[in-house]
């Protein structure tokens, strides 16, 4: 499939995903966020791709949902209309959540609203020096949406998620990772290097343990503790039976070390 919003490159088992649209600094639209949808279906049975980074084409990440977009939907749109709207935002950014493969949010830039929970939606975020997280939906009149108050909170905790949230606090990359909102933090040249390096570990582990303990970890705030416990159960016990396993243990054996 063609893409207009989205660059997409694959390299050696690893795709990159660029939000494309540069002159707008990469703010989300109802095309891109369908064609994000369109790509996530296509990734999701594509057993070449191992791990998939996302980042921005130009200087931003993304600086969130298009502004001239949101005016139209506040003058025009009907009530029930906006929600469907939302609503498939929010499922473009489940399903990505939800990929098999791990997922890599290199933020090059800005980060705003939006912007935001596509990183928070990725297992790991690699930010660059200069890198600016926002979330201003409070200084318009609005909340954050998409899942992003439920992701960030989780991720960073009540206290700094109302910080961010509540008074729409601009945080650098270096207060990102101390916060825990991003793992590591590069200079703008090395940033792209740093997320392939990533990828690239994870593609020496089992693509379906990661697959399972990566479905364990998102589904675990949504399980009662007895119902995680038995579905780690049942994936344990397929992957003790799987030949992938089995060659690992004995590589392990042979060799003396993991």
């Amino acid at each position: 499939m063609a893409y207009k919003t989205l660059r997409v490159e694959k390299s050696d088992s690893i795709t990159t995903i660029f939000l494309n649209r540069p002159s707008q600094r990469n703010a989300l639209n109802g095309e891109l966020i369908g064609e994000l949808r369109a790509l996530t279906d296509e990734l999701r049975g594509d057993a070449s791709t191992r791990a998939v980074i996302v980042t921005g084409a130009g200087k931003a990440f993304s600086v969130g949902a298009d502004v001239e977009m949101l005016r139209r939907i506040g003058e025009v749109s009907a009530p029930d209309e906006t929600r469907a709207e939302i609503s498939k935002w929010r499922d473009a950014f489940d399903a990505f959540e939800q990929l098999p493969q791990i997922t890599i949010a290199a933020i090059n830039g800005l980060a705003y609203g939006g912007g935001v929970v596509l990183a928070l939606a990725c297992d790991f975020r690699i930010a660059s020096t200069h890198a600016i997280f926002g979330l201003p939906e409070i200084k318009l009149g609005m909340v954050l949406a998409l899942g992003g108050t439920q992701r960030l909170t989780r991720l960073i905790g009540v206290s700094a998620a109302k910080e961010m949230i509540l008074r729409g606090r601009n945080v650098t990359a270096y207060d990102s990772q101390r916060i825990g909102l991003v793992h590591r933090i590069a200079e703008p040249n090395e940033l792209m290097g740093l997320a392939r390096g990533w990828a690239e570990r994870e593609m020496k582990y089992s693509p379906r343990a990661l697959a399972l303990a990566k479905d364990l970890i998102n589904r675990s705030f949504d399980r009662a503790a007895n119902a995680s416990a038995e579905a780690e159960t049942i994936a344990q016990v397929e992957l003790l039976h799987s030949p992938d396993f089995l060659a690992r243990l004995k590589a392990v054996k042979e060799n003396g070390e993991i």
